[in-house]
């Protein structure tokens, strides 16, 4: 028998109708077409691999100033280098090197007075030259500006310059002054009388001075007034002095007198012995002047001739001469030397040598010269009154009138001359023939 159920009814609606179920339509399942990355398709693959995406790394600040680091690190390194580069090249200091360009800046006008009455000696150094006269030491730029002037006082005043600054003292008395071209930078004074003195590129100084107990004592300071090494002499004077230009080593040539005779010698010293490194004895003759103006050795010069001998290993480079020694003159591009016969000084042998003491030329030259400068490996000089340059051969290149009076010479420009005499220094341009 069929089963029958009861209706729900409401009374107020009626019977519910039963909920009929929703019938769902299968969606159609469509075809999508997948293009793979070339990245993500490896070839000989059966599967193909779903393209990934590119991992980013954030870098954070540590890896940053890591770098700057080494960045200020390397920049601290190159600066120290060339600082260190520069201290070799300018020993006496930057801030001094700086102080003596600066003071070259700016001009003057030829001609200049001199507050002197005599001239004793003028020095060239390239852009600049000294004037010193019996009551001032001058500095001028080859512009004619007026570097500095001051009184120095001595009665017997001597110049002694390097690269970077000037001595100058007073021969027999016991005091000395050292100037670069923006102070002075010291006055010193001695027990004993002063015989000679020198100064170097680095600062360092050497005075030789008399004793009570011994022929003469050699003192070396540096830049800053530090005594580094002190030399007796028990017999023998030391006449001359010459410091190296990086102020290690000294030079000083002694003399002696035997049977109305002198007897020189030559000493090379350092500073860790009295002991010297290197002696030459010479016979018969007096050394007249050491030169130390360039780096590779120094000269010596003495009745016999010219010898150059080297700082490094002492080996010497020497030039013989019948004649006696006139004149020794270093600038940029060798040394010059005169020699002449002393019963007629008309009569010279000039002789230029390279900075390595290599003989460069010599020839004759008729005229009494007042002075000769090299530079630049020309050679120029003043005779009666008339400036030249001459050639290797002593050929006349080019020449000028400079009127009397003139002592001393500085090159100061291409075939410039700044002509000193005992009052003023004048310009005067020399000529070639057929410019005048």
């Amino acid at each position: 028998m069929p089963e029958y159920k009861k209706k729900k009814v409401n009374r107020l609606k009626g019977a519910v109708k039963p909920k009929r179920e929703k019938r769902h339509t299968a969606p159609k399942a469509e075809e999508i077409k997948m293009t793979p990355s070339k990245k993500s398709v490896k070839k000989n693959t059966s599967y193909e691999k779903a393209p990934e995406k590119e991992l980013k790394v954030v870098k954070g600040k540590k890896l940053e100033r890591k770098r700057k680091t080494r960045v200020l690190l390397s920049s601290a390194a190159v600066v120290l280098i060339v600082l260190a580069v520069l201290h070799l090249v300018l020993p006496v200091g930057i801030v001094e090197n700086i102080g003596n360009l600066t003071a070259l800046i700016g001009g003057g006008s030829y001609t200049i007075d001199l507050e002197s009455n005599d001239t004793l000696n003028a020095v060239s150094r390239g852009m600049y030259y000294y004037v010193l006269t019996d009551t001032h030491i001058n500095a001028y730029s080859n512009n004619a500006k007026q570097i500095y002037s001051y009184v120095h006082g001595f009665e017997n005043p001597v110049l002694k310059t390097s690269k970077t600054r000037a001595l100058i003292f007073d021969q027999g008395g016991n005091e000395a002054d050292i100037y670069n071209l923006r102070t002075k930078k010291k006055t010193l004074k001695t027990d004993n009388d002063i015989i000679t003195a020198d100064i170097s590129d680095s600062g360092t100084y050497a005075i030789v001075t008399r004793s009570d107990k011994y022929a003469s004592v050699v003192s070396v300071y540096d830049k800053h007034n530090n005594r580094l090494y002190e030399w007796s002499s028990s017999s023998d004077t030391v006449n001359n002095v010459a410091v190296s230009p990086n102020g290690k080593k000294i030079a000083v040539s002694l003399f002696n007198a035997s049977s109305g005779k002198f007897n020189s010698k030559i000493n090379l010293l350092e500073y860790d012995s009295a002991t010297p490194k290197y002696t030459e004895n010479i016979d018969g003759t007096l050394v007249y002047a050491l030169d130390s103006f360039h780096n590779g050795g120094f000269s010596a010069i003495t009745d016999n001739g010219f010898g150059l001998y080297m700082w490094s290993n002492f080996k010497k480079t020497e030039y013989k001469s019948d004649y006696s020694p006139a004149f020794l003159r270093s600038g940029s591009g060798g040394t010059v030397v005169v020699f002449n016969r002393e019963s007629d000084r008309t009569d010279n042998r000039i002789v230029l040598f390279s900075p390595k003491g290599r003989l460069k030329c010599e020839f004759d030259y008729k005229g009494i010269i007042s002075d000769i400068e090299v530079s630049g490996g020309h050679i120029y000089c003043i005779c009666d009154t008339s400036a030249y340059l001459l050639s290797d051969e002593g050929n006349v290149l080019r020449e000028a009138d400079c009127g009397f009076g003139v002592t001393y010479i500085s090159p100061i420009g291409s075939n410039m001359l700044a002509a000193i005499t005992d009052n003023g220094i004048q310009k005067i341009k020399l000529e070639g023939k057929g410019e005048k």
